[in-house]
């Protein structure tokens, strides 16, 4: 029997995922629970009952966004064996997580920036996570400096401080309008930054 005022057909993972789609589109703080409730297409008391408050919301949500880059940008960037390739198809995946049927723009990049004082946890565990990602970068440049691919003495903090500003801005652009081809072309140029490093270039 279900739960009372929760529909029958109720999919916890889809109503994650349309409400993953507003805070992806509009922010924690541009969006409202009236939002939610909408889009996730159940009487707000159920929204309540099954998910919680718009806080403990946008951090489940969050959450499954962040599981999606680790299984897209993140795991072609440490899977591929050319360090220069795996760049490479990082940040093609990253352009599609930032444009075509997506909202544009990144949840993690830009999803809690200006919050009110209250929601300050949503800053800070953004902030975690990008800082994360960079880490993720400069270790996947560690390793291919270990392995030869790289000319010794490179700086892969420098390296990864530089591509993850790269991906931080296309997320941006993206938000202001670039359109998918744009951000491709401009994924070429950063692509040039690496190649002074590489060995056998």
């Amino acid at each position: 029997m279900s739960p009372a005022g929760r529909p029958r057909t109720f999919d916890r993972d889809e109503a994650l995922k349309k409400a993953m789609m507003v805070f992806w589109e509009k922010g924690f703080e541009g969006t409202t629970m009236a939002d939610l409730v909408a889009a996730i297409g159940m009487k707000a008391p159920s929204v309540y009952a099954a998910f919680g408050n718009k806080d403990a919301l946008f951090r489940e949500v969050v959450d499954i966004y962040r599981g999606r880059v680790e299984q897209g940008p993140l795991k072609v960037l440490n899977d591929t064996p050319s360090v220069y390739t795996a760049l490479e198809q990082s940040l093609r995946q990253n352009v599609e997580m930032f444009s075509g049927p997506n909202p544009p723009s990144c949840l993690i990049m830009a999803g809690a920036i200006n919050c009110a004082p209250e929601h300050q946890e949503h800053v800070n565990y953004l902030m975690g996570l990008r800082a994360l990602y960079k880490d993720i970068l400069k270790t996947r440049f560690d390793r291919a400096l270990t392995e030869g691919e790289l000319v010794e003495g490179t700086n892969t903090s420098a390296l990864a401080e530089f591509y993850f500003s790269f991906i931080h801005g296309m997320a941006l652009r993206a938000r202001d309008g670039s359109s998918n081809t744009e951000l491709l072309a401009s994924t070429e140029f950063a692509l040039q930054a690496l190649k002074p490093v590489l060995k056998n270039t």
